[in-house]
């Protein structure tokens, strides 16, 4: 779900602003992580705000993203405290609303490093990074957008086949983030609906299958292939690819061999 709203954000700072950010125009931005839908997912924020001589804060533009779902934020109040070590957002976008506090953990010139933890009223939870620094000019439109999702696409198969004999393949397609150690067995992290493309060529390069689908429960997809007894022999090639919307296509590629009956490696 993407949700794509005015955006007016208001905030009052409650200490002295430093001369240097008196009348400044600063962004406000960062990456993290959020639990979504039971899977973590990237979380990045993006605020465009002016800061005045009288302390006041007044937020042209902004985002905060949450996987795939994008919160443009139409009313907030930001307020910081002891001396700009802690900070609190209070956010409104259309039917939602976001809650974030955190600390300044560094500060280096004119830039402040903030670790802020939130929720939404979704029940999404995230921390993200953030640093407030000048703006240089630079607008919201000028920011680099948020990028589409990984798949963690593992397959397993039957490696040597004799002819007469069953070739079977059986994928699995994870958040990466929630599986790190690529674990085809994983029980959580897993992908439903990411769309499958698959061939087989044999030595010399001719598609002998093709199998195309979207996996199902638990992030599988599988499929087999019966070897004719006047296939040829050696190594022959899966070509794999997962897609979906909201992620990058990815594409993998294994090998197996075939051999005629009765043979074995040395």
């Amino acid at each position: 779900m993407r949700l794509l709203l005015p955006i007016a954000i208001f905030g009052v700072l409650s200490v002295m602003i430093p001369e240097s950010y008196a009348d400044s125009d600063f962004i406000f931005e960062g990456n993290g992580f959020g639990k979504i839908n039971d899977a973590v997912d990237k979380a990045f924020l993006q605020l465009y705000v002016q800061i005045s001589d009288s302390g006041q804060v007044v937020f042209e533009e902004g985002q905060l993203s949450l996987g795939t779902d994008l919160y443009v934020i139409d009313k907030a109040n930001v307020s910081f405290f002891n001396n700009k070590k802690s900070i609190r957002i209070n956010a409104e976008a259309g039917t939602n609303t976001i809650f974030a506090s955190g600390k300044r953990i560094l500060s280096i010139g004119g830039d402040s490093i903030y670790q802020l933890n939130g929720k939404t009223s979704a029940g999404t939870i995230f921390s993200i990074f953030t640093k407030l620094h000048p703006s240089l000019g630079t607008t919201i439109s000028d920011l680099p957008t948020t990028t589409n999702n990984e798949i963690l696409l593992l397959v397993k198969q039957t490696e040597r086949i004799e002819w007469k004999s069953q070739y079977k393949f059986t994928i699995r397609t994870f958040d990466p983030k929630a599986n790190l150690m690529s674990d085809f067995a994983n029980t959580s992290g897993y992908l439903e609906k990411i769309k499958i493309s698959a061939t087989i060529t044999n030595p010399i390069g001719d598609v002998i299958k093709t199998s195309n689908g979207e996996t199902h429960k638990f992030g599988y997809y599988d499929d087999s292939i019966i070897i004719p007894d006047n296939a040829r022999t050696g190594i022959y090639k899966l070509s794999v690819t997962a897609s979906g919307e909201g992620y990058q296509n990815v594409t993998r590629e294994f090998t197996f061999v075939v051999n005629p009956l009765n043979t074995r490696p040395s």
